[in-house]
């Protein structure tokens, strides 16, 4: 009610009202227009170009949001690709050291046969020249004993008998126990 009583008092109007708030309508109509006009000229000038800088920002960051999910996508790729290749790669070795191993196994067995064909022909030139030493050996013990016995019997007889007549005895003298 005071309000109405100011009012009242001050002969009513439009700028009483103003004065009773304390207010000055003329400053606050001069600052409504200054504010107005700041309005209008950032409106004018100052908006437009923000907003254009930042469509422009805003444009980039969905450019590189683009550029970074097309990163994501070829580093997947990139990364499934580099796994195919070494599983290709760990079969191709697996398929390798396999055959190694089959072939090493195989030149293993080559030589073992081998040498085992060898040792046998090495024991069968040692069993033949041991069984030509042994035959070379008897039949030199027979002319030695052959030898012998002919000097056993001249010293025996005391008569010197030909070649033909030793051998003769001496056959005779062996022949019953060859």
């Amino acid at each position: 009610m005071e309000l109405g009583q100011m009012l009242a008092d001050s002969g009513g109007g439009f700028g009483a009202l103003f004065t009773a708030l304390g207010l000055n309508w003329q400053a606050l109509i001069l600052n409504a227009i200054a504010v107005l006009l700041v309005v209008w000229i950032l409106g004018h000038f100052v908006f437009p170009t923000l907003i254009k800088a930042l469509d422009s920002k805003r444009d980039e960051l969905t450019a590189a949001t683009r550029l970074e999910q097309a990163a994501k996508e070829a580093l997947e790729r990139g990364r499934t690709e580099v796994n195919s290749l070494i599983n290709e790669a760990r079969t191709t070795a697996d398929e390798i050291i396999t055959e190694a191993r089959a072939e090493a196994a195989a030149m293993a067995k080559a030589s073992s046969d081998k040498a085992e064909v060898q040792a046998g022909r090495i024991i069968d030139e040692g069993r033949a020249q041991l069984a030509h030493d042994v035959t070379t050996a008897r039949q030199s013990l027979r002319r030695e004993t052959a030898h012998l016995v002919a000097s056993a019997t001249e010293k025996i007889i005391d008569v010197k008998l030909d070649g033909a007549k030793d051998e003769a005895l001496i056959t005779a003298v062996l022949g019953g126990r060859r």
